[in-house]
């Protein structure tokens, strides 16, 4: 896709910098995950049991304690996998207990964080970095919106 001949092809990337003393801060890159595909495969959507109602009719039980469960596991090792996937775009980091491919490993990412240093408010920080690389807000939206709107204005006066 080009617009006005730019091409867009790179997916966005949020820095997120971690202030330390001596000037000596930490930078991280979260970049925005184009593909699902992978954690797709790793961490299939659970399905619902099926029960029987009377008559014989067969539905799906979304009301079970077992598959509730499954389906919040599941949401909290996609936010794992969304933050780890998307720290990938930093140089040079490098996980010791964290293994890609192995599911039951991304829960170690906080505990690795907290080993490294890193304050819950920091972890935090970190975490709302690699949201905030997969998604938009109406405050970005907005700020983008008048940065636009401030652009035209400007070319409007160079023009006349």
């Amino acid at each position: 896709m080009r617009i006005k001949d730019k091409v867009y092809n790179k997916p966005n990337i949020e820095v997120i910098v971690i202030p330390r003393s001596n000037d000596d801060n930490i930078v991280l890159k979260a970049q925005a995950i184009l593909d699902f595909e992978i954690f797709e495969k790793l961490v299939p959507e659970p399905k619902p049991p099926v029960k029987v109602k009377a008559g014989g009719e067969k539905v799906f039980n979304v009301e079970d304690p077992g598959f509730k469960s499954a389906v919040e596991q599941r949401q909290r090792l996609q936010t794992y996998w969304i933050v780890l996937k998307s720290l990938e775009a930093t140089d040079g980091l490098a996980w010791d207990t964290i293994d890609m491919g192995k599911p039951e490993t991304w829960s170690n990412v906080e505990k690795e964080l907290k080993s490294s240093g890193f304050s819950q408010v920091e972890i935090a920080r970190i975490i709302r970095g690699c949201l905030a690389a997969n998604s938009l807000d109406e405050a970005r939206v907005e700020e983008a919106r008048k940065s636009f709107l401030a652009q035209q204005r400007e070319e409007q006066v160079k023009s006349v």
